[in-house]
């Protein structure tokens, strides 16, 4: 299947040199302002035999459509550890409802089943949002658990996070975890973190994403912040700061699965929206774990 290449406007993101090489299968993608310079790359420890790096957007769910029966059956044979938060659970919820179920991945977890594994960060580690490196480090200690048995590791942040004060810091701190566990022969998939409906609130989510994309040139990013910021060929956003949907968010008209009713500092998605979503996800663990 071909990938179109992705090209980030210059005159909306500094960094779109740098950007230049990550190809897509998404052309609607624009990054926002304020990406933070990266501390280091780490593409050289990229294992030589690993996906071109690709950006997985709004075209990804029409992929996942159109793979084949076999590519689908890989999929659910590859060895992926997934840790995230309720949004994550969102994903899962999503994933599940087309077919692609995730296994309970818990605390005293120490083996994978074959295909998708998919554990809670206050279930897996005790760890509640608002402590991205108490999360990074349960991340750690999860692969670590299971011997480096996962072929696809991922993590997504909550929404809670990401915060500009301390922003630099997590960027670092990401930097080495993909790093240690590229180098134990994982392959990273990268999860933009989920925005919320408070503007406000989202500036370092989209300095995150803006970094992953100027970092992580040769790996997989699942976009989720452009697919739950963009609906009916528009742009949700206020100020040219992005922020999920009202049609994409979990409301009363469309509820999240597993989740409440949101806030306006909240952003879980609805089930239906999810389900969606979840193709594309889907379709970048199949990039990743080819």
């Amino acid at each position: 299947m071909q990938i179109l290449r992705f090209f980030v406007l210059a005159s909306l993101f500094p960094l779109a040199a740098a950007c230049s090489k990550l190809t897509a299968v998404d052309t609607q993608n624009q990054t926002p302002p304020g990406a933070v310079a990266p501390a280091g790359s780490v593409a050289a420890q990229q294992p030589a035999e690993a996906v071109v790096g690709s950006l997985v957007g709004q075209a990804g769910a029409a992929a996942w459509s159109k793979l084949s029966a076999a590519e689908i059956a890989h999929v659910k044979a590859v060895p992926f550890l997934y840790l995230h938060q309720s949004v994550g659970q969102d994903l899962e919820d999503g994933c599940e409802a087309n077919g692609v179920k995730f296994e309970y991945f818990g605390p005293e977890t120490t083996t994978l089943a074959a295909g998708p594994n998919g554990g809670i960060f206050t279930d897996v580690g005790n760890v509640p949002n608002g402590e991205p490196f108490k999360k990074l480090d349960v991340v750690r200690k999860a692969a670590r658990a299971t011997k480096g048995a996962a072929r696809v590791v991922s993590f997504s942040f909550g929404y809670a996070d990401l915060r500009d004060a301390d922003l630099p810091k997590v960027q670092v701190e990401y930097q080495k975890l993909v790093a240690e566990l590229k180098a134990k022969g994982a392959r990273f998939l990268h999860v933009t973190p989920p925005l919320v409906y408070a503007v406000d609130e989202n500036p370092p989510k989209q300095k995150m994403r803006a970094f992953m994309l100027a970092s992580f040139k040769d790996d997989v990013i699942f976009d989720l912040q452009d697919l739950e910021s963009f609906d009916a060929g528009k742009r949700c956003e206020e100020g040219g700061v992005w922020r999920i949907c009202p049609s994409i968010r979990s409301t009363a008209a469309c509820s999240s699965k597993s989740q409440g009713i949101d806030g306006d500092g909240a952003g879980h998605l609805c089930e239906r929206r999810a389900k969606e979503i979840s193709k594309a996800f889907l379709y970048a663990l199949h990039l990743a774990g080819k």
